[in-house]
C-alpha cells in the first residue's frame, strides 16, 4: 500500500513528523502487503527529507512554479493572459510524475492550511484522504485529533499533548513507541569530520588551552527574540562548562545570526576569554547534524536544532521562553530536560504584548542551566528531583521528557512543580482529552476512572477547583438547553426553532473559546458541530457526549464519584 503523506511545514514541524511516518510505515495493509510512505514537502524544505526514516520517495513542491503564474494579474504590466494556464498545467503535470513513480493508495495531510487541502485532495484521486481534508463540496472535514490540534495551535497553551504525538494521531495512530521519533542516524565519516573540524578549530584559535575533554552545542538564536535566552547568559554557561569540565562551547546557529557569534566573542573576552568556537552560519545542515553529533551535550532554545538533536538521540537542555512551552513542543528524546519560567504568566498569550517587560527572558538563570549541564557531564543524569519547588538553586520549572502508559510523550518534574495547579490540570487534560478524542462519534460517551482515583483532584486549589466547578455549571447548563431545543426542532422544524438551536451551539462554542479550562474544545466544538451540521440527530448525539463529559468532569471535581 502506498501512502502519500503531505507536510507542508518547515523544518522543525517536518522533523517532528518523524513518528507518523514511522506508524503509517506499520500501518496494516489490506492487501497482506507492506505499507510504503511518500512525503510531499516544500522545495525548500525537501533537504528535510534526508533525515527521515522510512520514506520510499520525497516529492518535493516547487510551490512558487506553480504560483507565479496566478500571480499575474490582468491587466498588469507584462502580464500574459495564458500564465494561469502554465501554471495549472505545471500542477498536473507534477500530480502526473508523482503518480508515475507512486500512486497513492491513501493520502494522509498534516498541514490545515486550505491550499494543503486542495492539494492533498487533487493527490489523492479517488483514494482516501486522511487527515486535514476537504468534503466533496469543498468544506473542511477532519477527524477530533486533527480538530484539536489545529484548535491547539491557536492556544497552545492549552495543549497538554506533544506536538509529534498529535502528528502521529492525525496520521491515524495513537499510540507511541520508544524510538518512533528517532532520525536517521549521520554516517560515521560525517561524525569524523565534523570532530575533526572543532579540534582543528580549537587547536588554532586557542593553542596554549591544550585538548577540551568534549564539546557542547550552544544554539544562541531562537525563532523570536522574546524566545531568547539572553546572550550573556549563554556567556556565563559557555565559560562555566569550559572552567568546571574543560568542555568547549560551540557556538550553532543560522547564517542570518552571525552577529550573535561576534557580541558573544565580545562578551566572553570581558570575562577571561574562555576558548569556544563558533560555527554559526558555517554548516550545512548534513554538517550541523555531525557537529550535533559529537556534543555530549546541547543547550538550545526551542528551535529546529534542539529538535534535530534530539532526533539524532544527543542530550539536549531545552529553554522554553515567551509562547514557547514544553508540553507541546518539547524534545522527543526520553530523558531530556526542558526548562521554563518559574512565572506564573507563563507560557504567554500567543499575539499579545507582554505586560512585564519579558521578564520571563531572565527568569532561567544561568547558574541553574550550568548546575544541571554539569551534573548530566559528569554523572549522566540531570540531578535528584525534589518535592520543593522554592529549594535552594531553583529559578524554572525542571521537566524530563518521559512517556506514559500509553507510549505518549509525556513530562516529569525534577523541580517540584508537578503538584502545582497548572500542572495537575495539564496531566487532567491528558486524562479526559485522550479519551474523548478518541471516542466513537455513534456510540455514546462515558468518561473512565482516572489513575489515582480522587487524589488527584485533591491536589487542586480550593479556588481553582470553584473556578472549575462554575465554568462547568455553565457549560453543563448550556449544553441541556441546546440538547432540549435540538428535541424540539427535530419534532418541530420551524425557522424559529432552528434559529434558537444555532444560538445555543454558538454561545457554547464562545463559552468553552473564553473559558479558563476548556479553550481548545471551542474550536473543537465549532468543527464538529459544522462538520454534522448536516444531520441533527448526529449533532444532538455529539452533542450528548460533549455533556457527558461535561457532566463527568463535575461528578469527578465535585467528588461525588470517583470518575
Amino acid at each position: 500500500m502506498n501512502i502519500l503523506l503531505v507536510n507542508l511545514t518547515r523544518f522543525g514541524d517536518l522533523l517532528q513528523s518523524q513518528a507518523a511516518i514511522t506508524a503509517l510505515n506499520a500501518m496494516p495493509d489490506p492487501a497482506a502487503g507492506e505499507s510504503r510512505v511518500g512525503l510531499v514537502c516544500l522545495a525548500n524544505f525537501a533537504f528535510a527529507a534526508g533525515f527521515l526514516r522510512g520514506l520510499a520517495h520525497t516529492f518535493p513542491l516547487p510551490k512558487d512554479a506553480f504560483l507565479s503564474g496566478w500571480n499575474e494579474q490582468p491587466g498588469q504590466s507584462g502580464a500574459r493572459p495564458e500564465a494561469w494556464l502554465e501554471s495549472l498545467s505545471a500542477l498536473w503535470r507534477w500530480r502526473e510524475e508523482t503518480w508515475r513513480v507512486f500512486k497513492p493508495d491513501l493520502v494522509c495531510n498534516l498541514t490545515p492550511t486550505v491550499p494543503a487541502r486542495l492539494l492533498s485532495r487533487y493527490l489523492a484521486g479517488a483514494a482516501p484522504l486522511g487527515g486535514f481534508g476537504l468534503d466533496e463540496a469543498g468544506f473542511s472535514q477532519e477527524g477530533a485529533w486533527a480538530a484539536f490540534l489545529r484548535g491547539s495551535t491557536r492556544s497552545r497553551f492549552a495543549s497538554p499533548f506533544n506536538v509529534i504525538d498529535l502528528f502521529r494521531a492525525v496520521a491515524g495512530s495513537r499510540r507511541g513507541r520508544t524510538g518512533d521519533s528517532v532520525l536517521r542516524p549521520r554516517p560515521e565519516a560525517d561524525r569524523a569530520a565534523a570532530r575533526r573540524r572543532l579540534e582543528s578549530l580549537m587547536a588554532e584559535q586557542y593553542p596554549a588551552a591544550g585538548a577540551a575533554r568534549g564539546f557542547v552545542g550552544l544554539q544562541l538564536g531562537a525563532s523570536e527574540e522574546r524566545r531568547r535566552w539572553p546572550l550573556e547568559y549563554f556567556v556565563r554557561l559557555g565559560q562555566g562548562l569550559w572552567r568546571e569540565s574543560r568542555r568547549l562551547p560551540v557556538l550553532l546557529g543560522s547564517g542570518g545570526e552571525r552577529e550573535l557569534a561576534g557580541r558573544y566573542a565580545a562578551l566572553n573576552a570581558q570575562g577571561g576569554d574562555c576558548p569556544q568556537v563558533s560555527l554559526i552560519g558555517a554548516t550545512s545542515l548534513e554538517e550541523l547534524a555531525g557537529v550535533l553529533e559529537c556534543c555530549s551535550l546541547v543547550v538550545s532554545n526551542d528551535t529546529g536544532t534542539l529538535h534535530l538533536a534530539a532526533g539524532l538521540g544527543r542530550p539536549v537542555l531545552g529553554i522554553f521562553l515567551a509562547t514557547a512551552q514544553p508540553w507541546d513542543t518539547g524534545p522527543g528524546l526520553e530523558g531530556s530536560l526542558s526548562l521554563e519560567p518559574d512565572l506564573e504568566c507563563h507560557p504567554c498569550v500567543f499575539g499579545r504584548e507582554c505586560p512585564h517587560g519579558l521578564r520571563c527572558r531572565r527568569a532561567v538563570s544561568p547558574e541553574e542551566v550550568l548546575r544541571r549541564s554539569a551534573e548530566f557531564l559528569n554523572t549522566g543524569s540531570w540531578g535528584a528531583a525534589t518535592t520543593d519547588s522554592g529549594a535552594a538553586g531553583h529559578t524554572a520549572r525542571a521537566w524530563l521528557t518521559a512517556r506514559d502508559a500509553a507510549g505518549l510523550l509525556a513530562l516529569r518534574s525534577l523541580s517540584g512543580h508537578g503538584a502545582q495547579p497548572r500542572s495537575l490540570w495539564m496531566m487532567e487534560q491528558r486524562h479526559f482529552l485522550s479519551q474523548f478524542l478518541d471516542r466513537n462519534p455513534g456510540a455514546d460517551f462515558q468518561l473512565r476512572p482516572a489513575e489515582g482515583g480522587q487524589e488527584a483532584v485533591a491536589g487542586f486549589a480550593p479556588e481553582q477547583r470553584t473556578r472549575l466547578l462554575a465554568e462547568l455549571a455553565n457549560l453543563a447548563s448550556q449544553l441541556d438547553l441546546l440538547l432540549a431545543r435540538g428535541k424540539v426542532l427535530s419534532m418541530r422544524p420551524l425557522p424559529q426553532f432552528r434559529e434558537g438551536f444555532l444560538e445555543s451551539v454558538c454561545r457554547l462554542a464562545r463559552d468553552f473559546e473564553s473559558s479558563t479550562f476548556f479553550p481548545a474544545l471551542g474550536f473543537l466544538w465549532r468543527t464538529e458541530m459544522q462538520e454534522q451540521g448536516s444531520d441533527l440527530a448526529t449533532a444532538l448525539r455529539c452533542a450528548g457526549q460533549y455533556s457527558s463529559l461535561i457532566n463527568g468532569l463535575r461528578r469527578r471535581f465535585a467528588g461525588v464519584e470517583p470518575v
